[in-house]
């Protein structure tokens, strides 16, 4: 089974929480005025997302303080319900207060971090008895790849492991109904699948992912993979985008010499997650059929000898049957001692197979490798030395 297709229930739900996807947070009531470092944002910023009762039900152009520091610092949420402190002071104690509905709703004080972020949920409660309003019929309208939209990369037994977490933000209080959002995967991708937790508006169907409107108020969760294979230390990968996206923002596995580069890249550092180092690389708006290009240098490319090794035993077992059924009849003996040869040839190739895969690994030091391959080599011409005899005779 390829490697990614068992590894995709794993990276769904480990990516998912390392990122903070809201839209998978099960209680927010619970999550609410918990601060939440992260690591992949500016120094000395922190974001408080205002709600009512669901994560869908943001609260736009409403103030929240962050007290703290030499003066209070007043801002409103956006579109998408957040509030943006932007360049606050790292080693400052802070508390976000906002009051919605009457309610006072206050996180626990906590420091600015002097790397990364901090994000929040500041959750109000529905009134009680409170009439629920119909639904709004589906308007036209756009939507976007939001802030939590990433792309990650791993390096896998068949080439680069891709994982798509899309953010599908409608920022209208209204669904809107848009053209199916169509995204042809890179020519040459491979065993394109949907990972757990993501929209059952999305469907995979070759290399090709659609998802269908109507989109609901807030963010709709769309997660993929698929596999990207390579032959080369060198390679450029291109996939472009069915709708604009806010920010771009990337996560690549880093293995040994490799170095990804592109030309959207406003800034990328090394990081580590998990135990793994990768590369975190951030740039700025895409619109809407732009590509999204990386280059990428130093790939651990599948070694050659493998294939070459099995088609180099394939032919020679080709060219044995053909020469066995060219013989002319021998006696019960010599049919015997052929078969006997025959196994014996078979299974030196095998031995002197696997001491190459060992010695690729470097499992084996070099002066081991390199009395066992004498010694199988000159095993297997003395086969093949007898093998002649037999057919000249």
């Amino acid at each position: 089974m390829n490697i990614l297709l068992r590894a995709l229930a794993v990276p769904a739900s480990v990516i998912a929480a390392s990122f903070q996807l809201s839209a998978q947070m099960p209680d927010p009531k619970q999550m609410s005025g918990i601060p939440l470092p992260v690591g992949d944002m500016p120094v000395g910023s922190v974001t408080v997302r205002v709600v009512r009762g669901a994560l869908t039900n943001v609260v736009p152009g409403h103030p929240v303080d962050l007290i703290g520091g030499p003066a209070p610092v007043t801002v409103k949420t956006n579109d998408a319900g957040r509030a943006e402190f932007a360049v606050l002071m790292p080693g400052t104690r802070v508390r976000a207060v906002t009051t919605v509905d009457g309610e006072r709703l206050e996180s626990q004080e906590f420091e600015v971090p002097r790397a990364g972020g901090v994000r929040m949920l500041l959750v109000a409660t529905n009134p009680v008895g409170a009439v629920r309003e119909r639904p709004l019929p589906a308007q036209p309208g756009t939507v976007v790849l939001g802030d939590e939209t990433r792309f990650v990369f791993e390096i896998g037994d068949d080439g680069l492991n891709v994982f798509n977490i899309l953010q599908i933000l409608n920022s209208e209080a209204a669904p809107v109904q848009t053209a199916p959002l169509v995204l042809d995967l890179p020519e040459g991708a491979e065993h394109a699948a949907l990972m757990q937790g993501s929209s059952p508006q999305a469907v995979v169907a070759g290399k090709r992912v659609t998802v269908t409107g109507p989109f609901a108020p807030g963010p709709t969760l769309v997660q993929f993979a698929y596999t990207f294979p390579f032959r080369r230390s060198e390679m450029t990968f291109e996939q472009r985008l069915p709708v604009s996206m806010r920010q771009l923002q990337v996560l690549i596995q880093k293995v040994g010499e490799m170095h990804v580069t592109s030309e959207q890249f406003a800034q990328h550092r090394d990081v580590s997650a998990g135990g793994q180092a990768y590369i975190m690389a951030q740039g700025p708006a895409l619109k809407a059929g732009d590509p999204m290009r990386l280059s990428f240098t130093g790939l651990p490319a599948p070694a050659a000898w493998p294939r070459n090794v099995a088609l180099g035993l394939a032919l020679l077992i080709l060219a044995a049957g053909a020469w066995l059924a060219a013989r002319p009849a021998r006696d019960t003996n010599g049919a015997a001692r052929a078969t006997q040869l025959q196994a014996e040839r078979d299974r030196l190739f095998r031995q002197l197979t696997n001491l190459e895969q060992q010695q690729q690994k470097g499992a084996v030091d070099n002066d081991r490798y390199t009395a066992r391959r004498r010694e199988l080599v000159g095993a297997l011409e003395r086969v093949y030395t007898e093998m002649d005899e037999q057919a000249v005779a």
